[in-house]
């Protein structure tokens, strides 16, 4: 069933309850949509197989410029993984927490890398608080404010990181990073924000990945 929650200030926000997957494709804006959206698209196909205890929602809205931003979240109890996608233009991002493996994967297309870092579960919301956090009426404002700085080790098996990270993560260079819990400091270095509708997040890494 689909239920349209409330609509101000130009958003949307569907849910979509006990269905097998939430699939959206956006008009494309830059080459770059395109190739996001169907990555995005074939990982949620995959991570909701048989998935009866799937749940996800769609939001819909305009960014500071005017832009449209699509931006959904799934959450698969039946493998316990939560999958974010943004589709804006050339910037698309999409994300994977993985809490049978302890991972969260960032996928940046537009760059072409994956970032992998372990899970604190000491402060990561458990999968069952993540899923009330997304369904609140306006989710942007619990935020998950996390800080990683990327490091030069590159992955080079990504089976070793299980099923998700692999479909999300294949063909792109993909880098081990470290959570910290204040901003990392920049020094010689470059940053990228990804905001995932709760998930805020700051990537610092090497001048030449951004």
């Amino acid at each position: 069933m689909r239920r349209r929650i409330g609509s101000d200030a130009g958003a949307i926000l569907c849910r979509i309850a006990s269905q097998r997957h939430c699939l959206m494709r956006p008009a494309a804006r830059g080459a770059g949509a395109p190739l996001a959206a169907i990555l995005a698209l074939v990982l949620v196909e995959l991570l909701t197989v048989s998935a009866s205890e799937s749940n996800a929602i769609q939001l819909i809205n305009k960014d500071n410029s005017g832009g449209t931003v699509y931006q959904t979240v799934n959450i698969n109890n039946n493998v316990n993984v939560a999958t974010f996608n943004t589709y804006f233009g050339t910037h698309s991002t999409n994300a994977i927490v993985d809490y049978n493996a302890g991972l969260i994967v960032y996928q940046m297309p537009y760059k072409r890398i994956c970032v992998v870092s372990r899970m604190n579960r000491s402060t990561f919301p458990s999968i069952s608080q993540l899923e009330t956090l997304i369904h609140e009426e306006n989710p942007s404002l619990h935020a998950l404010h996390r800080h990683y700085g990327i490091s030069r080790k590159v992955v080079r098996n990504l089976y070793q990181l299980g099923q998700p990270a692999q479909a999300m993560c294949g063909g792109f260079t993909t880098y081990w990073a470290t959570e910290y819990q204040q901003p990392v400091a920049v020094g010689g270095k470059a940053c990228a924000g990804v905001h995932l509708l709760i998930l805020d997040v700051n990537l610092c890494g090497g001048i030449s990945l951004f």
